[in-house]
């Protein structure tokens, strides 16, 4: 399963996440019950997001869950 992951860079990063953040946080949407953690693991499943521009290490399921909440705030100025 990891060996057909999408490549994301740092600064491609928010326009892979900012799907995933609306899914948890709008009222509207119907997996607004699910929390970041969830969609952070399925994340790492299927996208590679590297740390850094010229690095072969990538995010862990934590960093991206970081990651969402993180853009949540900005975006809902919490």
């Amino acid at each position: 399963m990891y060996n057909n992951r999408i490549d994301v860079s740092p600064r491609e990063r928010k326009k892979y996440l900012l799907p995933f953040v609306h899914l948890c946080y709008d009222h509207d949407s119907p997996f607004n019950t699910k929390g970041p953690k969830f969609f952070a693991q399925l994340l790492f499943m299927t996208v590679n997001f590297k740390k850094y521009d010229d690095s072969d290490e990538s995010l862990s399921v934590e960093e991206i869950d970081y990651e969402i909440q993180r853009l949540k705030r900005t975006l809902f100025d919490d």
